[in-house]
């Protein structure tokens, strides 16, 4: 694979044990390719601030030494957003070569994951540590610090490609992606003293994982007096299967 950058944005997690190809295979099999229809769709539904705690703190409970929030400064997604065609962007579990686990961002037009002549962004600013206040943290934070100075770079394709397979093969029942149109980033950012959005990872109800997305201010504190929104269109089951960061 040519060393092709994408933009894609990821931040740090604790890796668990690796299971077989032969896992990773029957899994896929069971996946729904989704349409280039998918990249159009309206994906992405506002939720509460009582319901965003229950899924965050429900995942923080059952996974204490993994990362349960990343940050991602305004530019990243800007950026992504940006690209000719872009109609939103897809988030990509992955683990980097530290055995952290980690989430890629990369920009979906009507043809799927725009990693041909796109860009990828890594290295979000990933808690714990939390140094900022929110209800969707389970503890009190040790101290405050700002919103830092950058959160969120480039990545090479190969590299990206590498970190999403990884994390295909490590969880091969676990929630791989999951894609929110363009406006969900839009009004986020757009949201009065809003300088990034934090991902949350979550569980819901029914055990299944979810994502929940925050705006960000200036404090480097979660603005969950505004908008918070919920993942509604995950992988799998509407995975790209063809996208070179599916395994």
């Amino acid at each position: 694979m040519k060393n092709r950058f994408i933009q894609l944005a990821t931040a740090g997690l604790l890796a668990l044990g690796v299971t077989s190809c032969a896992e990773k295979q029957s899994s896929v099999a069971d996946l729904t390719v989704a349409g280039a229809s998918n990249a159009t769709e309206k994906a992405g539904e506002i939720i509460s601030v009582a319901q965003a705690v229950e899924w965050t703190h429900r995942f923080q409970k059952e996974n204490s030494q993994k990362t349960w929030a990343v940050l991602f400064e305004n530019k990243i997604y800007k950026q992504l957003l940006a690209q000719k065609g872009c109609q939103g962007l897809r988030i990509y579990n992955a683990i980097n070569a530290d055995d952290k686990n980690a989430f890629v961002l990369v920009g979906v037009d009507e043809a799927g994951d725009m990693t041909a002549n796109g860009e990828v962004a890594d290295i979000g600013t990933p808690s714990p540590p939390g140094p900022y206040a929110s209800p969707l943290i389970s503890g009190p934070a040790e101290h405050l610090e700002p919103f830092p100075e950058s959160a969120g770079s480039i990545i090479p394709l190969d590299l990206a490609a590498k970190m999403t397979h990884r994390y295909q093969q490590t969880y091969p029942n676990g929630q791989w992606a999951g894609y929110y149109s363009a406006y969900v980033y839009n009004n986020l950012m757009e949201q009065p003293g809003c300088l990034g959005i934090r991902l949350y990872n979550g569980i819901k109800e029914d055990k299944s994982e979810c994502y929940v997305l925050v705006g960000v201010n200036e404090k480097g504190n979660d603005m969950t007096d505004g908008l918070i929104y919920d993942l509604s269109a995950p992988c799998p089951p509407t995975c790209r299967v063809e996208s070179p960061l599916m395994q």
